[in-house]
């Protein structure tokens, strides 16, 4: 069986050691480093293979969404899941636009993260229940619908997963990186599920993709 080698990143040493404790009792993975600032992060990428980095958006000396950018441009294969205090939601937004593969709030942690470890590892998104909660208030109008919604089934696999992305603020080319396939192929599934849901608005994407794409 594969074991997974975490990086932990967050300025807090007693939480790190709480997350290390729960991460290298569950099968398969293993935590190979640690770092308590952005630039220490990236220090210690350069000096081993590793796949998953989990880390904090608030850090001393360079700040999670720099690091961010940082890997997803420097190493992609790595996947990178925030774990952060920050319920506000342009953070949210900020940080799976950069290519994170997945944001979990610290409040939520020691229930959910494994699960959204695993999650991200098998190439899906792992979002927190509470800031999809957030994300869906503010998106939703405040008229009454005048139809039902096309149903999330006449959509292919593959649309589902450009629509997930989408709604998530991530631009034709990093999804084209992420699925591995031409920024021309993302445009054309783009356009398919724009035109089987009836959809124009980016914000009408993100609204659709949180009641029928997104699950806990």
């Amino acid at each position: 069986m594969k074991t997974y080698r975490v990086i932990l990143a967050d300025d807090h040493s007693m939480f790190r050691t709480g997350l290390r404790t729960l991460i290298e009792r569950t099968e398969g993975f293993s935590v190979a480093d640690e770092a308590g600032d952005g630039r220490e992060l990236l220090k210690k990428l350069k000096g081993g293979r590793s796949d998953l980095v989990v880390m904090d958006l608030s850090m001393p000396r360079m700040d999670g969404l720099s690091a961010l950018k940082f890997i997803v441009r420097k190493y992609p294969r790595i996947k990178v899941l925030v774990l952060t205090m920050q319920k506000d939601t342009s953070y949210f937004r900020q940080a799976m636009a950069h290519g994170a593969c997945g944001y979990l709030l610290k409040d939520d942690a020691f229930e959910q993260l494994v699960r959204a470890m695993q999650t991200v590892l098998s190439g899906g998104q792992f979002i927190s229940p509470s800031i999809l909660s957030l994300v869906k208030e503010q998106l939703e109008a405040p008229a009454k619908k005048d139809r039902k919604e096309p149903a999330i089934d006449i959509l292919t696999k593959r649309e589902q997963q450009v629509l997930r992305m989408v709604a998530t603020g991530l631009a034709n080319k990093n999804i084209a990186r992420q699925l591995n396939i031409s920024i021309r192929t993302v445009e054309v599934h783009r356009a398919n599920v724009t035109k089987k849901l009836s959809i124009k608005t980016t914000a009408g994407l993100v609204r659709y993709a949180i009641a029928n794409v997104f699950v806990e």
